[in-house]
């Protein structure tokens, strides 16, 4: 078997060489970069070319709601990196709530700028004993939770293949959306969750903040942009943003975002390893992550 591996130009020349040596290390199997026509096999980002003898594709990014499924023949089986950046994107969303809830971002900006304040002593927010609303616990979600857990928050999660672990409480979206004092959203983006939380959703929310981590799409854009022009007291934390890293509107004050970094990590190569193992399950008969394709198409 050969592994063609297929990357974008996040991956600079130095890191492509890397996950060549990783694939051939975990694998046994020869490595080769860009598309191959004979490899069974690819290792992904972006959108890869599937060739003549490919039979399976492994993406080293956790979402796949990128790819062109009508370009990929049916007969290949598409495996997510589902879980890898778990624990980077969980600090991150966690670093967005307390950035906000202990005012970091505005008093940096404020000193920075000649102004050494304190705001209103209620102004600052303490994370414990608020409850905490996750839509989408997969393993981002379930490590957040055990973060948040250890403020003394109040979980209450949701998933279509939720399983109690002791840390959250179940709940249906709607009632997350209506009892949260913070709401994060770390679903997948598919045709399903596509603009899910919308005019409707919204109009639920009586919390402090809506924190997301998954895509940008799982949000409908006027929907948000009009929820928070209207409510100013709310805040949308993110890392994601609609057409990214284009950005033409201006972005409103009630917003604190980063520039879909939350999956970055000094551990560089700890998703691809995953990536890669999930390569090995594949030639042993037991691949993880399977992409149904109904989810996109």
């Amino acid at each position: 078997m050969k592994v063609s591996v297929q990357v974008n130009s996040y991956y600079n020349n130095e890191m492509s060489k890397k996950l060549l040596e990783l694939c051939r290390d975990i694998t046994g199997l020869d490595a080769v970069p860009g598309f191959d026509d004979d490899a069974e096999i690819i290792l992904f980002s972006g959108r890869p070319v599937p060739g003549k003898k490919t039979k399976f594709m492994q993406s080293l990014s956790a979402g796949v709601n990128h790819l062109d499924f009508s370009k990929i023949p049916d007969n290949i089986i598409i495996a997510s990196n589902a879980d890898a950046y778990s624990i980077p994107v969980a600090e991150t969303a966690i670093g967005l709530m307390l950035a906000w809830a202990r005012k970091i971002c505005i008093s940096n900006y404020n000193i920075h700028n000649n102004n050494y304040k304190r705001l209103d002593y209620k102004e600052y927010v303490s994370l414990y004993n608020k409850s905490l609303g996750i839509l989408g616990y997969g393993g981002i979600g379930r490590r957040t939770a055990l973060i948040a857990k250890s403020f003394g928050m109040n979980i209450y999660a949701y998933s279509r293949s939720y399983k109690n672990d002791g840390i959250s409480s179940y709940m249906e979206p709607e009632d997350i959306m209506k009892k949260s004092d913070f709401v994060l959203i770390s679903l997948p983006l598919t045709k399903e969750t596509a603009n899910s939380i919308n005019d409707k959703m919204l109009s639920l929310f009586r919390g402090l903040a809506i924190i997301n981590v998954g895509r940008a799409g799982v949000v409908d854009r006027n929907s948000m942009l009009n929820f928070l022009r209207n409510h100013n007291d709310k805040y949308y934390l993110t890392d994601v943003w609609w057409n990214e890293p284009i950005i033409n509107e201006n972005i409103p004050d009630n917003v604190i975002i980063t520039p879909h970094s939350a999956g970055m990590s000094d551990n560089i190569y700890q998703p691809a390893v995953a990536a890669i193992e999930n390569i090995k399950n594949y030639i042993n008969g037991k691949p993880k992550n399977i992409v149904k394709r109904s989810d996109y198409i």
